[in-house]
């Protein structure tokens, strides 16, 4: 009977065992795959468990350097006696001659392909050689540029692609900036030679510049300096007077008959410099409340003839004289000679004081006269 029951229990207790085992082992794999998962899992702060972790760029999708190939053929421009440092120094404060020194440099690192340079600096070169050059350049090389250095880092900078934008904005960047320095087809042309004996000298002092910047060539400065002697010999240019000693002279001097050489008081040089009158030989000045036409008085000068050029001269220098006409009155100061003063007008009173104050702080001589009426 005892044997019977254990048996009974037995039959009981094996099913019992086999469910026990079977979920022992289902406990363990669940375990497992929890301890892999959380192995696995990417952790991120809280709050961004769903965010999807970026996939990093291959290296073969990162940007190639660039090859640039500096010329092995002839340049356009001569080698030059100065390196660039020398060259930007020398010419400071020349804006035509940085533009080409900027496109000299830019070939030279293969920046610009040989035959664009050569064009642009062969429809230009009326800006470093005005007398001998087939044609004048473009106008407006005259405004100032950035240093050399900072156009070239720029347009370098583009060509690298690190400038933000796309490649076509970046070319047309360089474009637009090649065409700022020499453009190769300009829009209108600007005609320069020297106004006066002091310019004439001026430039031929420039070309030496030039020639050790090795943006001309030892033949097209003899050529351009010889162009040079042969305008100042033609007795075209006005010489610019001054008095160098109008208190006491040695001797009389005639009525016209300042020396040759000197500049007369309240004349400009080439670049429109004010020569500032002594003192006795200013123009009249307006009288408080006058009615009649009131004018500027600019300049004096050793000649009436010379009336036309300085007037055109004054006009690009001044934009604010383009709509006005001017007249050239003699005045008789004695001992000291004659002058002629360049008075523009007419204007009234109020303008007159306006224009003084707009064309004093850059430096011209400017006084409110009675506009002369002959």
């Amino acid at each position: 009977m005892f044997l019977r029951r254990r048996m009974i229990l037995v039959a009981a207790v094996l099913p019992l065992a086999a469910g026990c085992a079977k979920v022992n082992t289902t406990v363990d794999e669940l375990n497992s795959r929890v301890v892999k998962y959380q192995a696995d899992r990417t952790l991120v702060r809280p709050g961004l468990e769903s965010r999807v972790p970026e996939r990093p760029q291959p290296a073969a999708m990162a940007a190639a350097p660039r090859s640039v190939t500096p010329p092995t053929g002839p340049l356009p421009f001569p080698q030059g006696r100065l390196d660039a440092a020398q060259a930007e120094t020398l010419l400071a404060g020349d804006p035509m001659a940085l533009r080409f020194l900027a496109l000299k440099r830019l070939t030279e690192m293969g920046e610009v392909p040989v035959d664009e340079t050569t064009a642009r600096k062969d429809t230009n070169m009326g800006a470093l050689l005005p007398l001998t050059a087939p044609r004048p350049p473009a106008a407006g090389l005259q405004h100032l540029i950035p240093p050399v250095n900072e156009v070239i880092k720029r347009f370098t900078d583009l060509g690298d692609g690190k400038v933000r934008g796309d490649d076509n904005s970046r070319t047309a960047e360089r474009a637009f900036m090649l065409d700022s320095l020499l453009p190769k087809q300009p829009a209108a042309r600007q005609q320069w030679s020297p106004p006066d004996l002091f310019s004439a000298r001026k430039l031929k002092e420039r070309l030496g510049w030039l020639e050790d910047a090795g943006l001309v060539t030892p033949d097209e400065r003899t050529r351009e300096t010889a162009a040079v002697d042969d305008l100042m010999a033609g007795g075209t240019l006005p010489e610019l007077f001054t008095l160098t000693n109008p208190v006491a002279p040695p001797k009389p001097k005639k009525k016209t008959g300042l020396n040759r050489g000197q500049r007369m008081p309240g004349g400009v040089s080439g670049r429109l410099e004010v020569i500032p009158s002594p003192p006795g030989v200013e123009p009249p000045k307006l009288a408080a409340g006058a009615k009649g036409p009131a004018g500027i008085h600019l300049l004096s000068m050793g000649t009436a003839s010379h009336g036309d050029k300085a007037w055109e001269a004054l006009k690009k220098e001044h934009s604010e004289l383009a709509e006005l006409g001017y007249k050239v009155s003699r005045a008789d100061l004695g001992d000291l000679g004659v002058t002629y003063r360049l008075v523009a007008g007419p204007v009234d009173a109020a303008q007159a004081e306006k224009l003084c104050a707009t064309l004093k702080p850059r430096g011209q001589t400017c006084t409110p006269t009675p506009f002369p009426e002959q």
